[in-house]
């Protein structure tokens, strides 16, 4: 019996760390990133959730994560990875079929009235880019909100430093962003809501000056325009306070980004603030036979 529990013992150390190993080197691949990134910020596409032509559940409205995500695989789908996105003669009705299937019970089970939770996002990710046939190298979150372990960074609070290191090449970064009203008798942040908006590029302002904190988001809500357009959103570092509400209990506010100038926020809401972020990384691979 003694012998049985020292033998999973060592299984257990030697898996863990061959998954610290390789996680260790994601994380030091992940920091590199320029201090200016556009590269992908004209290709990207920027679908409105709620447009009609895409023919989303309940109008889309609660359907920003699914569109957030098919914005990325679609400019992956046009960078090497076809099979990512369904053969359609119509490139806006394949990116909001796109959509429409991450929407799915399969992939992210999008509810039509609370919408996608950051577990639906990566377990949906995860699913549909192996049922097309792909493998990714590293798809990972980091925030507070409540996730699956195998996609933990082990971060509660997103750094700028990891999500600009995520974006660069064949990969892909969306942010899960919380509607907050604040009361400053208290310092209290209360979260009322969430969102989902795709990364398309950081550090520079909407001027072409060098500002390392822009980011560069292409917002599916109706309220960010009908038409595709560059959202270029400042990322104001809280210095104090408590995030609560939705029964989530209280957490130091510190640390986290607030998306201030240029972020289209939620009319009832006082604050956006990201809650959390997912880095996705692809392989450099073929679709296998038979996909």
């Amino acid at each position: 019996m003694r012998r049985n529990i020292v033998a999973v013992a060592l299984v257990t150390v030697v898996i863990g760390f061959i998954s610290a190993r390789c996680t260790g080197t994601e994380k030091r691949s992940i920091r590199k990133s320029p201090a200016v990134y556009i590269e992908k910020l004209d290709s990207t596409p920027d679908l409105t959730q709620t447009d009609p032509n895409g023919k989303l559940p309940n109008g889309g409205k609660s359907h920003c994560g699914p569109v957030a995500v098919a914005n990325s695989l679609a400019w992956l789908a046009n960078n090497g990875f076809d099979n990512l996105a369904p053969g359609l003669a119509n490139r806006e009705e394949a990116q909001f079929e796109i959509a429409r299937l991450l929407g799915t019970k399969k992939y992210m089970n999008t509810n039509l009235k609370t919408g996608t939770g950051a577990g639906g996002v990566l377990e949906g990710v995860s699913r549909y880019i192996k049922d097309k046939g792909y493998d990714y190298r590293y798809l990972g979150y980091q925030g507070w909100r409540r996730h699956p372990r195998q996609f933990s960074s082990g971060a509660a609070v997103p750094k700028l430093r990891w999500i600009k290191g995520g974006l660069k090449g064949d990969s892909a970064v969306w942010f899960n962003i919380g509607w907050y009203k604040y009361t400053s008798s208290s310092d209290e942040y209360v979260r009322i809501g969430g969102h989902w908006v795709t990364l398309a590029g950081y550090g520079v302002d909407q001027k072409g000056n060098e500002d390392p904190a822009v980011v560069i988001i292409h917002d599916p809500a109706p309220r960010a325009g009908k038409r595709p357009s560059h959202e270029y959103v400042r990322a104001e570092l809280i210095r104090s306070g408590v995030l609560t509400g939705q029964n989530r209990g209280r957490r130091d506010a510190r640390g986290y980004y607030i998306l201030a100038d240029g972020m289209h926020v939620k009319r009832t809401a006082d604050f956006a603030i990201l809650d959390g972020a997912v880095v996705l990384k692809m392989h450099k691979k073929m679709v296998k036979k038979g996909r």
